[in-house]
């Protein structure tokens, strides 16, 4: 338990400290999308090279990945019905709550909070592959055909951005050498490995620290502009009733246990995407509630993280 509470600790200590810096502005005005650009396009792609090479291929496309796609669309479904039923709604309105529900920040928050706690950035992969690879570009066709703004090139251009994401591309070139090394014995040169490597190393406190600056520029649930009830209604959805069913799939579909059942759970808990807040803003629906739950949701997350870690004893 100790080990799980430090851990959380040293995470919340960098991010403070990215707090601290983005309220002082010491890095100036841009830096949180500088360091945000350099995670996201160097340093990320570098981690998923480095641990993808010495990973078991067959663990990405195992329980794990199947537990991500069930409990996200399970939560999904009941977030949409929810919230059309409740709020009386329209459907785009619902299609971005059941993404405020659901989609997770798996790359920028959940490959170095994986890379720390459990020793293993991968383990976010089937939650990236899922979003970037399905979820997320359906839900766009989805706003697409109900809002009827003739966005068919955002559509496609959407698509191609998926076989031009770093991560995509990352993940992409550590299986293969990791299939090589299978096959072959081949390895990563040390020039090659080396280099990597140390940008590998950035990701986590890069992350982190513009992670934090970008909570210090941020105004959420203003009075007579936020829909305060429905914002913390889909964060508790998200960082409670996602990974609570995805723990119930983990259990009783596979028997899952120990790691195995820690990491499905965990990465159901991470707190909403940027992303849904980019598609909100891109079809015109829904954009506080996006923007709001992403910051609401991020800081429910970390402590839920912590509890889950304890109660399964890791």
């Amino acid at each position: 338990m100790l080990n799980v509470l430090s851990g959380f600790a040293v995470v919340i200590f960098v991010i403070a400290i990215g707090f601290g810096v983005g309220r002082l502005r010491l890095l100036g005005p841009n830096a949180v999308y500088t360091l945000n650009m350099f995670v996201f396009w160097i340093a990320l792609p570098c981690t998923l090279i480095t641990f993808m090479s010495k990973t078991d291929i067959a663990q990405l496309f195992g329980p794990n990945l199947l537990v991500v796609a069930l409990s996200t669309l399970t939560t999904g479904f009941l977030a949409f019905l929810g919230y059309r039923w409740i709020t009386r709604r329209s459907t785009e309105d619902s299609i971005i709550a059941m993404l405020a529900c659901t989609y997770c920040n798996g790359s920028n928050l959940g490959i170095p909070l994986a890379a720390h706690l459990m020793d293993d950035p991968t383990l976010t992969l089937p939650v990236i592959l899922f979003q970037v690879g399905f979820y997320g570009p359906l839900s766009v066709l989805a706003l697409d055909m109900r809002t009827g703004k003739q966005t068919t090139n955002f559509v496609c251009s959407t698509l191609l951005t998926i076989l031009k994401n770093p991560l995509i591309i990352g993940a992409t070139i550590g299986i293969v050498i990791s299939l090589l090394q299978h096959n072959t014995g081949f390895t990563l040169p040390t020039i090659v490995a080396d280099p990597l490597g140390i940008i590998a190393d950035a990701t986590v406190g890069c992350a982190l620290i513009a992670f934090g600056m970008s909570m210090a520029e941020v105004r959420v649930l203003q009075p007579g502009l936020s829909p305060r009830r429905s914002v913390w209604a889909a964060s508790l959805v998200k960082t409670v009733v996602h990974p609570a069913i995805a723990a119930f799939y983990g259990v009783f579909l596979f028997d899952a246990t120990s790691q195995l059942l820690l990491a499905m759970v965990l990465l159901a808990a991470l707190p909403t995407g940027q992303n849904v807040f980019t598609y909100a803003q891109r079809f015109g629906v829904n954009k506080v509630l996006a923007r709001d739950t992403a910051v609401v949701s991020t800081g429910l997350a970390l402590p839920v993280m912590a509890l889950i870690m304890v109660l399964l004893h890791v």
